[in-house]
């Protein structure tokens, strides 16, 4: 069985926002990036000296969900194990199913969490 990815589509979706923050043109920001790197009146940057080094938060989502698809797929082994008389036993398999759940409600909590946000942000009028 194929884990399910809670947070599908929400990668591409905040890729796009943070192009649009960092004044990549765009079709539903055609001005952004104008006046030499999309910064209020011109005064923009895009000089990547200046960017903070270590994980993007993107790249920290993506391995949450990479984890998450970890623990999916473990706990999905450890029941099909059990099932077929290997030797996981009921303890073990059920600790496993009941951490993927929790990894799973978070999951979608954080989703959820980050589609509400992005809604907030497209309502605010510029």
């Amino acid at each position: 069985m194929a884990a399910i990815d809670p947070l599908g589509g929400v990668g591409s979706l905040l890729q796009s926002a943070a192009s649009a923050a960092a004044g990549a043109p765009n079709a539903a920001n055609p001005a952004a990036g104008v006046g030499g790197g999309g910064g209020v009146g011109g005064i923009g940057n895009n000089d990547t000296a200046n960017q903070p080094t270590g994980t993007s938060f993107l790249d920290s989502l993506g391995d949450a969900l990479g984890q998450l698809n970890t623990q999916l797929n473990g706990a999905d082994a450890a029941m099909a194990s059990f099932a077929s008389g290997g030797s996981a036993d009921l303890h073990t398999v059920m600790l496993e199913l009941q951490q993927a759940s929790i990894g799973l409600k978070t999951g979608i909590a954080v989703r959820d969490k980050l589609l509400e946000a992005y809604q907030e942000l497209m309502r605010l009028q510029i």
